[in-house]
């Protein structure tokens, strides 16, 4: 059973859960709040060079992701928040 990274869309707690895959998005948080999926990066000082990265936790199958902008997309479309949009 993977382990995934959630934030509390209600008190903005990030914590870790082990969850199936067909489950991943019912998870809560201990304050009763909803969690979605909150996906780790780096994030340089200065300037941020972008690299296509395959992406493993936003659908079922790894995805390439290609630019900021589809990354956005598809977290818009999974319901989940990436730490490299930050």
């Amino acid at each position: 059973m993977p382990i995934y990274q959630y934030r509390c869309k209600k008190c903005n707690k990030v914590f870790t859960e082990f969850s199936t895959i067909e489950d991943r998005n019912k998870i809560k948080c201990k304050c009763g709040g909803d969690a979605i999926i909150w996906f780790g990066g780096l994030k340089a000082v200065g300037i941020q060079v972008w690299k296509p990265y395959w992406e493993e936790n936003i659908t079922h199958q790894p995805v390439l992701v290609e630019s900021k902008q589809h990354l956005k997309k598809l977290c818009k479309d999974n319901d989940c928040i990436a730490h490299r949009l930050d």
